[in-house]
């Protein structure tokens, strides 16, 4: 199992509005256009999404799957699928000390396959992902944070 975490401040947005932001797919493709090398959206939910990785490119299925309000931080849950990035990615919100800001956390879980994936996985893939979604969160707290 390969996991990539980031994080990203968003000030000035509550994490309740950041949620409710959140539970509209057609803001997921605001913060996937630009983040990947291409983007194409499949139907309201589903987005296939293409990273020219090191050494191979790659393209990811990204599926929102939901919002999670029991979790005590609250989660965004989606699903990746596709040749060696079959998994999870998360958002979490918390809410640090200034309760008018945001942290969001990008936790994605994918299994890259056997010793050939893994090896992939660390000679440029993992890097590759880790950009597309700083990329991500970047357009997310752009979108939140409009003339900031």
């Amino acid at each position: 199992m390969s996991v990539v975490t980031t994080d990203i401040l968003i000030e000035g947005a509550r994490r309740e509005e950041v949620l409710d932001w959140f539970g509209d797919p057609d803001h997921h493709d605001a913060i996937l256009q630009g983040a990947f090398d291409e983007v194409e959206r499949k139907d309201d939910r589903t987005w296939v999404l293409t990273l020219k990785a090191v050494p191979l490119k790659r393209v990811i299925t990204y599926r929102f799957e939901g919002l999670d309000r029991e979790h005590r931080g609250r989660r965004v849950l989606c699903s990746t699928s596709g040749h060696r990035v079959e998994g999870k990615l998360n958002y979490s919100l918390r809410t640090p000390r200034a309760s008018k800001n945001t942290m969001v956390t990008l936790h994605m879980d994918y299994e890259p396959g056997g010793l050939v994936g893994r090896m992939l996985d660390s000679g440029g893939m993992r890097e590759g992902l880790q950009k597309a979604l700083n990329r991500v969160l970047a357009n997310l707290q752009r979108e939140l944070t409009p003339g900031a």
